[in-house]
């Protein structure tokens, strides 16, 4: 199941106050609601609130004083916040969304003109509240995520630390969220009276050679699903990615290369071993689909999978279901290799979705192409396969070292363009969808944000204690 965050996109707007350079949570909910719902409940993982309603002010109070104490402004931020219904069905669940209450352009202090920039940032520079009768930032929680409705016994997490399990913390997101609302967001390929934000700015194009704001409204089309090949610029981030993104992992079969696409479930591919000889799985051919190549039922040649590493089709089933027919099998690892070839993505292997604890053993996909290549060779005995790690790049960055943005070849309105690539690894802070290896940190965020222009406390506002 897909779990999303999902980044609103508001119109924009432009005004004297300042404050003491705090995140400020401003709670939004009714009585007994979201944030003020009066369930009794256990203190969790370090949250010592006795009713939900409590935890979940803990939790995002938590998060403000870790923004707070990591930017520097005299401005105080105030984050609109509060719980409501969101989609939650079988193909996914939206978590929260999130973006600036407004925008400001061409004011006193701005660095750059005919520029939106989100309010927090606008405050900053121009060193008052340009709108003073408004918040800063919105956050909206899903309220399903605690039903049984949504996802059975599995809702938030309230806990401080990061041992959610199957759960979703909701620290991580609310960091995630504020995010957001800080700046990692923007108009979309349609400016708004044909100005960027600052953050679209920053965003290249490799194959036309050009940042959003040089580019024109076909070619900004163009460009929000050119996989792989839309990068962050941002001189703070590229020069740190080396410092935080992991070797990405290859399957090496004879003397090429293949790039493989990773999966949310199952071991990490950067921290686990997996070789040899590559075997086409065949299953039943039955009500679970017309193929006996796509691995979603018990295998037929299970007696030859033993210790090797199974070749099956995408398409029929869930990904999690084919890693637990592989694994049943006896498999040591999994290769899918995708169906299909979508436009301006023939050489993408494909991200995989879904959480299962039960998979231990490691999940790949391959591209088309490369996929029936090498289901051509495997019936060669001799052929094995061989995971690796590419000591010359970095997983979820371009060649040129510029850290790719999420631009799937469909189009994903909230999640396209204002996050990270998923193939980033270790997964990111602001990768569209949450990941269980996330610390809690901001990891490449900070250095996104100061690309924007924030700068980190106590540089230029408020004073910090001489030690």
């Amino acid at each position: 199941m897909r779990r999303l965050l999902l980044l609103s996109l508001l119109a924009a707007s432009t005004t004297l106050s300042a404050g003491t350079g705090r995140m400020v949570i401003v709670n939004t909910d009714g009585p007994g609601v979201g944030l003020n719902d009066p369930t009794p409940v256990a203190p969790v993982g370090g949250n010592p609130g006795t009713t939900r309603g409590q935890q979940r002010r803990n939790v995002v109070e938590l998060a403000a004083q870790r923004w707070t104490a990591l930017l520097d402004t005299n401005v105080d931020i105030r984050v609109r916040t509060g719980f409501s219904a969101m989609d939650c069905d079988d193909t996914g669940v939206v978590l929260a969304a999130a973006n600036s209450v407004t925008w400001s352009a061409n004011f006193t202090g701005a660095p750059r003109q005919n520029i939106w920039y989100p309010s927090a940032l606008a405050n900053k520079f121009a060193n008052r509240d340009l709108n003073p009768n408004d918040d800063d930032i919105f956050v909206q929680f899903n309220l399903e995520l605690d039903k049984s409705t949504c996802r059975g016994d599995q809702g938030w997490y309230y806990g401080l630390n990061v041992d959610e399990g199957n759960n979703e913390s909701m620290l991580t997101v609310a960091l995630h969220e504020i995010g957001h609302g800080l700046g990692m967001a923007g108009r979309g390929v349609d400016f708004f009276q044909n100005r960027p934000t600052i953050y679209e700015v920053h965003m290249l194009d490799l194959t036309a050679g050009r940042t959003w704001d040089q580019m024109t409204l076909e070619q900004r089309r163009v460009s929000s699903t050119n996989t792989g090949k839309l990068v962050w610029n941002g001189a703070n981030v590229t020069a740190k990615a080396a410092l935080l993104l992991n070797r990405p992992p290859v399957l090496t079969v004879g003397v090429k290369n293949y790039d493989v696409g990773t999966a949310s479930f199952g071991p990490a591919l950067n921290r686990t071993s997996m070789s040899g000889q590559v075997v086409p799985a065949r299953d039943a051919n039955n009500e679970e689909g017309p193929s006996t190549l796509d691995g979603c039922t018990p295998y037929e040649n299970a007696a030859d999978m033993a210790g090797k590493v199974a070749l099956v089709d995408r398409g029929t089933c869930t990904f999690v279901q084919k890693a637990l027919m592989a694994q049943a099998a006896g498999a040591t690892g999994l290769v899918i290799a995708d169906n299909r070839a979508e436009t301006g993505c023939v050489n993408v292997p494909p991200g995989m979705s879904g959480s299962n604890p039960e998979v231990r053993i490691p999940v790949m996909s391959l591209n088309q192409a490369d996929g029936a290549e090498l289901r051509g060779q495997a019936t060669d005995a001799s052929v094995n396969a061989l995971l690796r790690l590419d000591p010359s790049r970095m997983a979820g960055a371009s060649a040129e070292g510029y850290v790719r943005l999420y631009a799937p070849c469909t189009f994903s309105a909230g999640s396209s363009l204002y996050h990270w690539d998923t193939a980033a690894s270790p997964n990111l802070l602001m990768e569209p969808f949450i990941s269980g290896d996330l610390l809690d940190s901001v990891d490449l965020t900070i250095y996104q944000l100061m690309d924007l222009g924030w700068t980190q406390w106590p540089r230029t506002g408020r004073r910090g204690l001489r030690r």
